[in-house]
């Protein structure tokens, strides 16, 4: 296996992991009420579209 391939499984997988976890937060949010904690939303969201761009640039044209 070479460095892009291996690059390129960690960006996407650590992708999925995080929107999943945006997700997971979002639902949490939804169910509570009153005023919500929402810096892991934020922080899983925006580094999910990071690695999302990472994950493009290791993918092979």
């Amino acid at each position: 296996m070479n460095l892009s391939l291996i690059g390129l499984l960690i960006s996407y997988s650590m992708a999925l992991y995080l929107f999943s976890t945006a997700y997971y937060e979002a639902i949490r949010f939804s169910k509570e009420k009153g005023r919500v904690n929402g810096t892991t939303f934020l922080f899983s969201f925006t580094f999910a579209l990071i690695f999302t761009r990472i994950t493009y640039l290791f993918h092979p044209h």
